[in-house]
């Protein structure tokens, strides 16, 4: 993957496009309209589709009416939060919210927003990434009454897009048969890998019942889990492997990523 993630077409892409097939030939088209109306005050409708390519329609509502394209107006606010071609350096708080959707939340297909389970709201890492991109957080019902649950004060479906691009995916992750850890992990450092494996382990990992490791117990598809294992373990340096069960982090390796169980006697 390269250095910089979430590209803007990347990002368009998550938008329906209408009457386009591609919803980021529209933000093509619409910037092109706009640039070239600024330098060409005087250009006439039927020219502006020319140099363009879009409809009448279009150019009539971008020129006249004023109006922006929804993807177009999602692209700003994505600048604006700087979720945009972020590089290994940058990508922190939304690394962060990667492991956590995939551990302990989920993005709605319906509308993008995702929420997170959390331990507590006090020194959460969620809460906390979310403050620092500029959206806030707000504490859900989640109707259980169980572990908080929280989301984005604002603008959420423009930090769940961001989210799908790197690779969480929509609604159930239990049905998603192409699920997969976030490619940009493949070449990330090794601090970006760690802090993944630490939030997934702080949500999923549960002590095992007959050593001092680490046993990750979800419902996901085994080739999910073999990626994850195969991720802790490059991570920690000791083994980590799957069963039947689901992922098995060994005392070794759970010692070494600082989640040192004590011993069953």
């Amino acid at each position: 993957m390269p250095d910089a993630h979430v590209t803007e077409p990347e990002f368009a892409r998550t938008y329906d496009g209408g009457a386009y097939d591609d919803a980021w030939a529209a933000v093509k088209q619409y910037r092109r309209v706009i640039a070239y109306h600024r330098d060409n005050p005087d250009a006439g409708i039927a020219e502006l589709m020319r140099i363009s390519g879009a409809a009448r329609n279009s150019v009539v509502s971008w020129i006249d009416d004023g109006a922006t394209p929804l993807v177009a107006q999602g692209l700003y606010k994505a600048h604006d939060y700087k979720l945009l071609g972020v590089d290994y350096d940058e990508i922190t708080p939304l690394n962060i919210l990667v492991a956590a959707a995939l551990s302990a939340g989920t993005i709605d297909a319906r509308n993008y927003q995702p929420t997170f389970t959390v331990e507590s709201l006090e020194n959460s890492l969620v809460v906390n990434s979310l403050e620092l991109i500029g959206v806030g957080s707000q504490e859900l019902e989640n109707g259980t009454g169980d572990a908080p649950t929280v989301g984005p004060a604002a603008d959420a479906a423009i930090i769940g897009r961001a989210l799908h691009v790197l690779g969480v995916p929509l609604g159930s992750k239990t049905n998603a048969g192409e699920l997969s850890l976030p490619s940009y992990l493949e070449d990330a450092p090794d601090a970006v890998r760690k802090r993944f494996v630490d939030i997934y382990l702080e949500n999923r990992g549960q002590p095992h019942v007959d050593n001092a490791g680490l046993a990750i117990k979800e419902d996901r598809p085994r080739t999910y889990q073999e990626q994850l294992a195969s991720l802790i373990e490059s991570v920690a340096g000791e083994s980590v492997t799957v069963a039947d069960s689901g992922v098995m982090v060994s005392a070794d390796a759970a010692r070494a990523l600082g989640f040192e169980q004590p011993e069953t006697v």
